[in-house]
């Protein structure tokens, strides 16, 4: 039994009310806070399941800029800029590795410099004029880029491939095996560090025989027009034994208008079905230097 008086029992009671709705107006204010944190999350979560751009890819990007001083920076900037996008880099000195055993002094100083980049694999430009160029001679300008580490005494100039250009495309026993020593020679040059890399640019989805030959082949080279055209990705879907991880698209001459969430819709239907990818907005000379998009394709490439 109580012996409190009435008074006290009064105020005993309204303290109690006082403390129970102070513990509510707490447990409001926690809720609130709480819904603060987690209700942004959830939408940002949400927001980048539902504007994911799928698998990632790399930058494909034939270099046919010449280096004097500055005009590779547009590309060294976003290898700094964008560490965790990997990217493919063709340079061509002189339709080739040129005709001296190391390129011209702006190469030698430039080169270097991007292969610095752990992000960067850097591969020599060689013709094959679709399996018809005499061997000999490709298998010189081969030999020649190998030769670049020891000729000039600096491990790092140097190049990890070759990125053959003109391959063929119609199949014969004859160019699948011109091919096939092609890739075996830059396999086994120890100029080209462990494992050298091969890409074939047929420019147009070649015969399927031919893609074991490489490990990246360029199935698109070509206008915006022309891959819309084509409808876009599915060109690629119909290549018999293959797989994104061996496939290159280059596509150029985008207009202008295609940005923002064009831009985006285009660089994610590319990277559904090709591990290596190039877009570029310029209709002339279009791999000889940066178009206005640049920055901005290699930032979706990030996504």
């Amino acid at each position: 039994m109580s012996t409190m008086a009435p008074e006290e029992k009064h105020v005993s009671r309204r303290g109690c009310l006082k403390s129970k709705w102070a513990r509510i107006l707490l447990a409001v204010i926690v809720f609130i806070v709480l819904c603060a944190a987690i209700i942004p999350a959830v939408v940002v979560t949400t927001l980048r399941k539902n504007n994911s751009m799928g698998p990632k890819s790399k930058v494909f990007v034939p270099l046919y800029v010449y280096p004097a001083p500055g005009a590779w920076t547009p590309l060294e900037n976003v290898v700094s800029a964008y560490p965790d996008v990997n990217f493919t880099v063709v340079i061509n000195p002189g339709n080739g590795p040129g005709p001296n055993s190391l390129p011209d002094a702006n190469y030698t100083r430039e080169i270097p410099v991007l292969a610095s980049y752990a992000n960067v694999r850097l591969l020599g430009y060689v013709h094959t004029s679709y399996a018809q160029r005499n061997i000999s001679l490709v298998r010189k300008d081969i030999e020649t880029y190998a030769a670049w580490p020891t000729n000039s005494s600096n491990p790092d100039l140097a190049v990890r491939g070759i990125f053959f250009d003109e391959a063929p495309q119609q199949y014969s026993a004859q160019s699948l095996n011109y091919l096939q020593n092609l890739t075996d020679l830059v396999k086994e040059l120890n100029g080209f560090g462990s494992n050298g890399f091969v890409v074939h640019n047929p420019g147009a989805v070649p015969d399927s025989r031919y893609l074991a030959s490489a490990d990246s082949t360029v199935v698109f080279e070509g206008t915006y027009s022309s891959f819309q055209e084509r409808q876009g990705a599915k060109l690629f879907t119909a290549i018999p034994d293959s797989n994104r991880t061996q496939l290159c698209a280059v596509i150029h001459s985008v207009p202008d208008t295609v940005e923002d969430p064009k831009l985006r819709s285009l660089v994610k239907e590319a990277r559904k079905v090709v591990d290596e990818l190039y877009i570029t907005h310029l209709s002339v000379d279009y791999y000889a230097s940066f178009g206005s998009k640049w920055t901005e394709f290699v930032d979706l490439m990030s996504d």
